[in-house]
């Protein structure tokens, strides 16, 4: 834990930290917005304030789309990939083979992602991938309603951030 702590209180792995974040909490907040954000962004008939007013103002769909749960899954998400990035940014100058970690916040990261969605709508992802007749059956049949898929990707980042700490704290060590 102090090895973990030590780097990631380095100011240049808290600005990583932070940006991915607030990039993975943004994404989180466009998701379900995807089509309206991609129409804006490329858009010919708004200026770029307008652009960037907009955009912006569908981060506060935060605030009105999604539950307590939810958002707290994805804050908690995007917290834990942002130590997560900075980690294995640390790890990656440091060593070089890193699959099984990039391997498993890849699976925490995507999984947080899968169950995002409105109170209204569901899995944005979910839906995406199998319809909507078939996510309101799978999201219907589960106890928290697809809170799941955040909760595990929770538990699959916290999982990838103790094993790449623990990586990090092993002294080099030839195996010949």
């Amino acid at each position: 834990m102090r090895t973990a702590l030590s780097i990631l209180l380095r100011p240049k792995y808290i600005f990583l930290s932070s940006l991915v974040a607030v990039a993975v909490t943004v994404f989180a907040a466009w998701l379900p917005n995807l089509h309206l954000v991609s129409s804006a962004a490329g858009s010919d008939s708004l200026t770029l304030l307008q652009k960037i007013t907009l955009l912006s103002s569908l981060i506060g769909s935060l605030q009105t789309n999604f539950t307590m749960i939810s958002r707290s899954l994805i804050l908690i998400t995007a917290v834990l990939a942002g130590v997560q990035i900075s980690l294995l940014t640390y790890h990656m100058r440091q060593k070089i083979r890193v699959q099984k970690s990039l391997g498993m916040s890849f699976a925490g990261i995507l999984s947080g992602l899968l169950g995002v969605g409105c109170a209204s709508c569901g899995s944005v992802i979910l839906t995406s991938l199998v319809g909507i007749g078939s996510t309101t059956a799978i999201i219907a049949f589960l106890p928290l309603k697809g809170q799941e898929f955040g909760l595990l990707g929770v538990g699959l980042l916290v999982f990838a951030n103790v094993f790449l700490i623990k990586k990090i704290s092993q002294p080099v060590i030839c195996k010949i």
